[in-house]
């Protein structure tokens, strides 16, 4: 979200929305192991440099206290990174959605790819791959983006054109949801 317009200010002062206090756990559970505290001092720096006049506390989520963690936090950051890594860990931790109600879930990249039901492989030939579920929504980040084809705008549009007709296939009444380089949707326990 750095590289937007607004240096991500809309999307971190949206995670916190109008709180006067958050207690804000950030999982870095997608990213190799050496990369896990610089992940959550980015995010903690971006959080407080955006909401200044909240009252923030901040937790580094860890698999041997994710469950208190999450009982703690009101808000659950998922960066992004291997969407596989971040469902085979939080697989070692059971129980850990028991706690989520009334709280605000952001998913990253591979963090929305994780709450969603079904998510796109952004590889040679689109495909869907099962996220945890905790949205019913089929979704694609990064969307339109040419980076999968080293900037190849004709390569990149027919992939995009496949997994538009690949997720609406697939949809089974589940929101289908396109997220651009940039943005970001807020779903409620009561839209999504």
């Amino acid at each position: 979200m750095k590289k937007t317009p607004d240096n991500g200010s809309a999307f971190y002062r949206a995670i916190i929305g109008d709180r006067k206090t958050a207690n804000v756990l950030i999982c870095c559970f997608a990213m190799p192991f050496d990369k896990w505290q610089t992940g959550f001092e980015d995010d903690k720096r971006q959080i407080t440099l955006f909401n200044d006049r909240v009252s923030l506390f901040f937790d580094n989520a860890d698999l041997n206290n994710f469950i208190k963690q999450v009982a703690w936090a009101n808000v659950i950051v998922f960066r992004g990174g291997s969407t596989k890594d971040l469902i085979n860990r939080l697989a070692k931790v059971n129980g850990w959605q028991v706690n989520l109600s009334g709280k605000t879930i952001v998913g990253s990249s591979a963090g929305a790819y994780m709450l969603s039901s079904n998510y796109v492989v952004t590889d040679v030939t689109p495909q869907l791959a099962q996220g945890l579920g905790l949205l019913p929504i089929v979704i694609a980040t990064h969307y339109r983006s040419t980076f999968i084809h080293n900037g190849d705008v004709d390569k990149s549009q027919i992939f995009w054109d496949d997994v538009d007709d690949l997720m609406k296939s697939n949809a089974d009444g589940r929101n289908v949801v396109t997220l651009k380089e940039g943005s970001f949707i807020i779903l409620s326990e009561t839209n999504s």
